[in-house]
Parts: structure tokens; C-alpha cells; sequence
């Protein structure tokens, strides 16, 4: 008893909920509780229906919640954004994005769901992980068809997770459910893409050059405060 109640106060302490009711999990959680403006991620996971699952991202500025972005698994597995770009060339002319020095500016905050299977013989295992996380950064990038590599400066603002795991076995059905709030942190990073570009040849216009999202290489990273991880639905079984 002394350890549930325990769980519970660690759970207001940071604004984090799951509760199980009708097969459905439900949870809300908050980057920073104790403070005036902070960002609220709620939702619910239904493992019968996907259209049922669903999650949403609110700025919370005191008892007030403005909504920012909304995921359905159904329809959007990959994930929605909302994203501020500013693109600043030092070096193009009439050569377009084929051979370039670009700097930029960017913002994005997403928010999306990952799923991963994991099933044996006889088990259906499946991991449901919302997740919702905000950065920005500067970065100065050289391009010569077919490669860009930048280099740059980020903050990452918050970075939240909430898996949610179901077991079904022949004789058990089982759930749980955890809370990340990964460390807020400045960190530095190499980025590499590819471009795929194209140009008319009679006009000689510029290459107009798409970018495929390769990887990142992180390089220096300062945590501003430490993560935290909770346990916020202890594992729970069925028997039949």
C-alpha cells in the first residue's frame, strides 16, 4: 500500500495520469507541472481501434490550454507538425540548390505515434508510444548535387513519450504503460541529406533540387535539466 501511494504522489508531483477503463487507456501528462506555462499531452490508446486512438499537444498558460497539434493513428502514423523555415543563401545564382551555401532557421513541433510488434508463438505483443517534442535551431549547411551536409546549433524544448505495452496470450491479457520526459538540452549535430534534382535544359533554368532526410550525427549536447522517467501504469494481467 505504502509503495501505490507512493507511485501516486511521484505521478501529481509531475502531472502524470493512465488510467485503464473499457479497454481503453487514457493518459495526460505535463512537461512542467509546478509552473504556469508548460505543454499538456493527453490522449488515449485503444488497441481494438485504431480510430479511438488518438493524441493532442496543448501550450498551457496557467488553467488555460490552447490546442496546438492532434494525431490519429489511423490516419496519420507518421505524425503532424507545425514548422517555422527560413532559408538564407550565401551562394546559388543561377545554379539553384544543385551547388549551394545556405544558412538556416527552423522550428518544428510534432507530434505522432510509434508502434512496434513483437510477438512469439502463441503471443501478441504490441508497444503503442505517443509522442510529442519541440526544438528549434541555426544551422549552416554546403550542397553539391547529390549531397547537402550542414552543421548546426539546436534546443531541444521538451521531448515526450508515453508507451503504452499489451500482451495477449492464450491464458493472459496484459497492460502497462511509462512516461518520458527526456532531458531539455542544447546540443550541436552534423546533418546529411540527398538531392534528387532536375532542371529544364532549353530554358537553363535553375536546379530545382528536392531533399531526402538522411542522418543526423549529434556532437557536443548540455543538458539543461535531467529526464525523467516514471512508471506510470504498473503492469496489470487478466486471466482466463
Amino acid at each position: 500500500m505504502k509503495i501505490v501511494i507512493l507511485a501516486l504522489l511521484v505521478c501529481a508531483v509531475f502531472g502524470a495520469s493512465m488510467i485503464q477503463e473499457d479497454g481503453k487507456i487514457n493518459f495526460e501528462v505535463d512537461t512542467h507541472p509546478e509552473s504556469s506555462i508548460g505543454f499538456t499531452m493527453k490522449g488515449k490508446v485503444n488497441p481494438q481501434n485504431d480510430e479511438d486512438s488518438s493524441v493532442e499537444t496543448f501550450f498551457r498558460l496557467a488553467e488555460q490550454l490552447i490546442p496546438l497539434a492532434q494525431s490519429n493513428l489511423k490516419d496519420n502514423k507518421e505524425g503532424s507538425s507545425l514548422q517555422f523555415y527560413r532559408r538564407f543563401c550565401f551562394l546559388g545564382g543561377g545554379l539553384g540548390d544543385a551547388i549551394s551555401i545556405c544558412g538556416y532557421a527552423n522550428a518544428e513541433l510534432w507530434i505522432g505515434w510509434r508502434v512496434n510488434h513483437d510477438g512469439g508463438l502463441g503471443l501478441y505483443n504490441v508497444t503503442y508510444t505517443p509522442f510529442s517534442y519541440l526544438q528549434g535551431g541555426l544551422n549552416v549547411s554546403a550542397a553539391s548535387y547529390p549531397a547537402e551536409v550542414s552543421y548546426g546549433g539546436y534546443l531541444q524544448v521538451y521531448n515526450l513519450e508515453v508507451p503504452v505495452n499489451f500482451l495477449i496470450s492464450e491464458s493472459q491479457i496484459c497492460w502497462d504503460g511509462d512516461f518520458f520526459l527526456y532531458a531539455t538540452q542544447a546540443f550541436t549535430a552534423i546533418n546529411t541529406n540527398l538531392l534528387q534534382c532536375q532542371r529544364s535544359i532549353p530554358d537553363m533554368t535553375p536546379w530545382d533540387c528536392d531533399r531526402v532526410q538522411g542522418v543526423q550525427f549529434r556532437h557536443l549536447t548540455f543538458d539543461f535539466f535531467d529526464g525523467t522517467f516514471i512508471d506510470l501504469l504498473p503492469r496489470t494481467c487478466i486471466t482466463f
